[in-house]
């Protein structure tokens, strides 16, 4: 059962984006807008970001409130919460509120099968180990456990969903589930059963649009030039960063200690110079997580940052660098390197207009001379995701790594 018009709610900028990737189809971009407290929203499928992942608790809270009843009085019905995926942040918290505010029952998918996440008797696992127990996660938050909807119901089919909703009448349900298939047996049984608030991650959102087909990789508009902001330091950003330095990006390493002392000045005046004499068509401006990752770790405990503290700090020479190229094409990985981006840069949104590849949503920016923003959370992707989008997006594929086999 198909939901012909979705409002999601995303905690912060690429885990929102990455959902309008998988639901978005060629002529009807999905637009992912950060929550106003006055703002209105008008009655189409779009992602409302309320950049609540490291707020308090209290503010996160009413953040999703807010953005609850804003979807509610533009006559959303069908209403989603996007999480994260490894369950960090005020995921309970939020979970809470979103339940309260939409005062329907609450089905909760935290299965992830694009990272290889399954949840099994309400506890996620991956690559065969166990991580967080979700039902007692959320039993915190609520003051009661949720119910579990085991996966032999889920595998029975989505007529054994519905019954199975049907006879267990909690507000709260937390699915098991594996498979795509069976997060979209458990869309369609929950649907079925009259459901319309849903919680969960990628992969989710298109169970709930019910949209069969590939991605639209098509890039919006064309551009010469593409730059690459990363401030992830998971390891899979850093493999993927080795990979695009060697297939000839220019490099450009933020010395991060430097950034802290003397206002950080002399530390962006080296990087606009190393951009300003850079060629490449493809510019990788990032924190040297492999080298620097322990270094600035201190730095943030010393000071009590959180991951959203030292993405503000880290915005200001990434800004510079888009600034700098204002024709440019921008790829940023890294949800908290994203918003504070936008922030700096007082971006409201994003237009999402197709999927690059699984968590990769392609966008443009309204307002601005950038032809497309690509986004990606740090810890997804293929090794060589970052050189493979700069290859399809520029266009290039002969010349945008001269001397280096593609």
């Amino acid at each position: 059962m198909a939901g012909s018009c979705i409002g999601i709610i995303a905690d912060d900028l690429t885990g929102g984006a990455a959902i309008a990737g998988e639901i978005v189809r060629p002529g009807k971009p999905v637009p992912v807008l950060r929550l106003q407290p006055d703002g209105r929203v008008e009655r189409r499928t779009l992602i409302v970001e309320t950049g609540s992942r490291y707020m308090p608790a209290a503010q996160a809270e009413q953040r999703v409130i807010l953005a609850v009843r804003q979807l509610r009085q533009a006559g959303f019905g069908l209403l989603m919460k996007k999480i994260d995926s490894t369950l960090k942040g005020n995921v309970a918290a939020e979970l809470a509120a979103f339940a309260r505010a939409t005062g329907e029952r609450l089905v909760i998918v935290p299965a992830c099968p694009a990272m290889k996440i399954e949840v099994r008797a309400g506890c996620q696992w991956q690559s065969g180990r166990q991580g967080v127990d979700v039902i007692a996660l959320v039993a915190q938050a609520l003051g009661r456990p949720p119910l579990s909807l085991p996966l032999a119901a889920v595998r029975a089919g989505e007529d054994a969903v519905r019954a199975w909703l049907g006879a267990n009448r909690g507000q709260v349900i937390v699915a098991d589930a594996q498979t795509q298939r069976d997060i979209q047996q458990i869309a369609n049984g929950a649907r079925a059963a009259g459901i319309n608030a849903f919680a969960g991650v990628y992969g989710l959102g298109s169970a709930l649009a019910g949209l069969p087909g590939g991605p639209d990789m098509r890039p919006p508009a064309r551009a010469s030039r593409l730059v690459v902001l990363v401030g992830s330091t998971s390891s899979a950003t850093v493999a993927q960063v080795d990979y695009l330095i060697g297939h000839g990006a220019a490099n450009i390493a933020l010395r991060v200690g430097a950034l802290f002392n003397a206002g950080g000045e002399p530390e962006l005046s080296r990087i606009r110079q190393e951009i300003a004499r850079a060629t490449a068509p493809v510019l990788l401006v990032h924190t040297d997580a492999k080298n620097t990752a322990d270094e600035v770790g201190r730095f943030c405990r010393d000071r009590g940052w959180s991951d959203r503290d030292l993405a503000q700090a880290l915005a200001t020479p990434f800004a510079a660098a888009v600034r700098q190229l204002p024709d440019a094409g921008i790829f940023v990985v890294g949800g908290e390197t994203t918003g504070a981006l936008f922030d700096l840069l007082g971006w409201r949104g994003m237009r999402v207009t197709g999927e690059f590849s699984a968590t990769v949503p392609i966008a443009t920016l309204p307002g601005t001379g950038h032809p497309f923003i690509l986004t990606k959370p740090g810890a997804f992707g293929a090794v060589s995701v970052l050189q493979d989008a700069a290859v399809t997006m520029l266009r290039r594929i002969d010349a945008v790594f001269p001397g280096v086999p593609s």
